[in-house]
């Protein structure tokens, strides 16, 4: 690849395109996002068509292309900083235990990060991920964990959960 200008540069506001092609379709599309930077930035190289972006809501992501991104305004690092004030607030209301459970029905309809994390916590899980970081092991342990809350979220019962989980990281210590 020959040296080229970069067209996005940390902190533009850009927008992502609706369709990312089928390859990209698990990616966040038709959204705004800030530019954090290309691969070049980042880990040097001459990458400079593949950038790595702060989502609107959804945190940061790597590998959008450069054609897949419209920009909208350049230099919004303050509204970047609103974001993620925004999400830093959003995760500490929805790791809150008895936000929770007042919350349940609606925890396991739009169920967030934070909200799966604690109830882990509970049951002595504080590593979701696993030893390797593996999406496939996150997934599999939120899946059980909220399996496991459901009847509770549902009756809005944190007390039944503290005691539920608390036989299960007992017996999980021996």
């Amino acid at each position: 690849m020959k040296n080229q200008i970069q067209k996005f540069k940390n902190g533009d506001l850009i927008r992502i395109a609706k369709d990312l092609g089928s390859s990209m379709s698990h990616f966040t599309s038709d959204c705004d996002a800030i530019v954090i930077g290309s691969y070049a930035d980042k880990f040097g190289g001459d990458n400079t068509t593949s950038y790595t972006l702060h989502v609107k809501g959804h945190g940061e992501a790597s590998w959008y292309y450069e054609h897949q991104l419209t920009l909208i305004d350049s230099n919004r690092l303050d509204l970047l900083k609103q974001w993620k004030d925004k999400e830093k607030a959003e995760r500490k209301e929805k790791s809150d235990i008895d936000w929770i459970f007042n919350n349940g029905r609606d925890v396991l309809k739009h169920t967030h990060a934070a909200s799966i994390s604690a109830l882990a916590a509970c049951c002595g899980i504080t590593n979701l991920w696993g030893n390797s970081g593996e999406g496939l092991v996150y997934l599999s342990r939120a899946m059980s964990i909220l399996s496991l809350a459901e009847p509770f979220l549902k009756a809005g019962d944190k007390q039944g959960w503290l005691e539920v989980t608390k036989e299960i990281e007992m017996k999980e210590g021996k």
